[in-house]
């Protein structure tokens, strides 16, 4: 009978564990595959017990670099304290290249800039010295002379300003208070032969009313023969009636005129 009851006890186990291995088969075989390629994701770790994870506990976040953009007051239209970056040593403002020929700052002299304070009356010395030794060495290389004289007449207009050019270079400037009733020569050189321009420039006011002036250039273009002198006759008038007239009147008018008259003459051997 023990007998008997061992073997049956057995057997019942063994179905029990059969049928617990065809259980597990069972599941195994119903569960989905994963795709070949892709690993699943891992399980994110429980939170421990003893952890408090409110926001109040977070570590704070670091503070932003004082270089970074848009952050602080380094940012993007915050202030500059320390003003424009000056360029890199070599380079100008606006990026180009400086020429080796600039001094550097260390080349300038102690004593400073130099003075910008101009010596008008040596300057003015020096060009009249300068006319007459180009005058002179004319003389001496020509043969062929000009020479130009001037005459002004006017009721009221008196000369302010009147200087004579010969071929874009200033030969006379008038005096103070110049006048000149009768022909007056104002320049007598030797020129190269040739075509030489003779140039005025006058500036004139009226004596009863000091306000109105008046500036004209003119310019003639004359020729002087060979071996030959050429007078050039320059006569100026001035019948304006502005500074009389307009005051009192509300009406004037300005009449200026210059003429210039030439004739060659040979000249002696």
């Amino acid at each position: 009978m023990r007998t008997r009851a061992l073997a049956g006890r057995t057997l019942a186990v063994a179905a029990t564990v059969s049928a617990t291995l065809a259980t597990i088969a069972f599941a195994a075989f119903a569960q989905p595959h994963a795709k070949p390629g892709h690993a699943t994701a891992k399980p994110k770790p429980a939170a421990s017990a003893g952890t408090d994870t409110s926001p109040d506990d977070k570590a704070a976040p670091a503070p932003a670099a004082s270089g970074a953009p848009g952050n602080g007051p380094s940012g993007p239209g915050a202030p500059n304290d320390t003003g424009p970056v000056p360029p890199p040593a070599g380079e100008t403002a606006d990026g180009g290249k400086l020429s080796p020929l600039n001094p550097a700052a260390n080349e300038f002299s102690d004593a400073g800039m130099p003075s910008t304070s101009i010596d008008y009356d040596r300057l003015l010395a020096d060009i009249g010295s300068l006319r007459a030794r180009v005058a002179a060495v004319s003389d001496t290389l020509f043969h062929s002379r000009i020479a130009i004289a001037l005459e002004a007449s006017g009721d009221h207009g008196r000369i302010a300003a009147l200087s004579v050019s010969l071929d874009d270079g200033v030969v006379w400037t008038s005096p103070q208070a110049f006048r000149a009733d009768d022909a007056t020569v104002v320049y007598d050189h030797a020129v190269a032969p040739g075509h030489h321009a003779v140039t005025v420039d006058v500036e004139r006011r009226d004596d009863r009313n000091d306000t109105f002036r008046t500036a004209q250039r003119s310019r003639f273009v004359v020729d002087v023969p060979a071996d030959d002198k050429l007078s050039v006759e320059l006569k100026l008038w001035d019948d304006s009636g502005m500074g009389g007239d307009f005051p009192g009147d509300k009406s004037g008018q300005y009449d200026l005129r210059i003429r210039a008259r030439a004739k060659a003459q040979p000249l002696p051997r």
